[in-house]
């Protein structure tokens, strides 16, 4: 019989996962030990606590429904890999109320790419700030890539035509990308700066070198200085990442295979803005019987 917090521990040596991931743990066991007020054990890994403890998170609404999803989720994670007896299907499920996923306008992309460019300084390798951040936003954006591929590209997958086969971090698939010749020319520019300072990560120029809190300050200042969703919280680059998704979608093409996925399905439900995408069906709005006014 283990604690948890020390299973936790255990899988963050064993496997390789991101901090985001392994804050998503901590977070699921942090609400399953306030629930059960002690420390939680491998013990407690039962359909009958389990099962409580979710129509607990239920019952008092501290949390949002995607949340207790997510937290589920977690604790199942934990009890697959080191507890026993688990049945997913005898596990109480959660009902999450689907939502359309939300996206910029490309014009507001392009307001928060340019206030981005405008921000002064530099990062701690030298490179200037705001270069840097407009670069990462067009890139993510022309590429669909998640943040951590994004941060980890090498200039050197390129080919000739601007085109890169890479092996994304969370599939392992391989996802076919391109970009633009400008957005070219400027990570070019970020490279040659960094092989200049010999840098030795000079061919991953959009590699981030400070804190992730940092960047996520940064994002929110450029969005500040482009008056785009200024009070929002959750707007970086994945929310970029559904803007070009839904771009993709609203052209004729297939947002799925913009994204790296194996199959539709995520897109429409996490990443295209349906707003945006799809022309809304009307009916007739000209009244021609008995009605003296037309609406066109």
């Amino acid at each position: 019989m283990d604690l948890l917090a020390d299973v936790v521990s255990r899988y963050e040596l064993q496997t390789e996962i991101s901090n985001s991931y392994a804050y998503q743990l901590r977070y699921a066991l942090t609400r399953f030990e306030r629930f059960l007020r002690r420390a939680a054990t491998t013990a407690d890994l039962t359909e009958g606590t389990v099962n409580r403890w979710l129509k607990h998170e239920r019952d008092v609404g501290e949390i949002g429904d995607r949340s207790r999803a997510n937290v589920r989720t977690s604790l199942l994670t934990l009890w697959k890999k080191f507890g026993q007896g688990l049945n997913r299907e005898n596990v109480r499920s959660v009902a999450v109320t689907p939502k359309n996923p939300e996206a910029w306008a490309f014009d507001e992309l392009e307001r928060v790419a340019e206030a981005a460019s405008k921000v002064d300084g530099y990062l701690t390798n030298g490179l200037p700030r705001g270069l840097y951040f407009s670069t990462c936003l067009w890139f993510a954006y022309e590429t669909g890539l998640r943040r951590s591929d994004v941060w980890r590209f090498n200039l050197s997958e390129f080919d000739g035509n601007r085109l890169a086969a890479m092996t994304q971090h969370k599939t392992k698939r391989v996802h076919v990308v391109t970009i633009t010749s400008e957005t070219e020319t400027d990570l070019r520019r970020l490279s040659s700066r960094l092989q200049s300072a010999g840098d030795k990560h000079a061919q991953t120029p959009l590699r981030w070198p400070q804190s992730e809190t940092t960047f996520y300050y940064w994002m929110r200042r450029a969005r500040e200085l482009a008056d785009v969703e200024p009070e929002k919280r959750n707007r970086a680059l994945q929310h970029v990442r559904r803007t070009g998704a839904t771009q993709v979608e609203s052209e004729g093409g297939l947002a799925w295979r913009f994204l790296g996925h194996s199959r539709q399905g995520l897109d429409r439900k996490s990443y295209v803005d349906q707003r945006k995408a799809v022309a809304p069906i009307t009916p007739q709005r000209q009244r021609t019987h008995g009605q003296s006014s037309k609406r066109a």
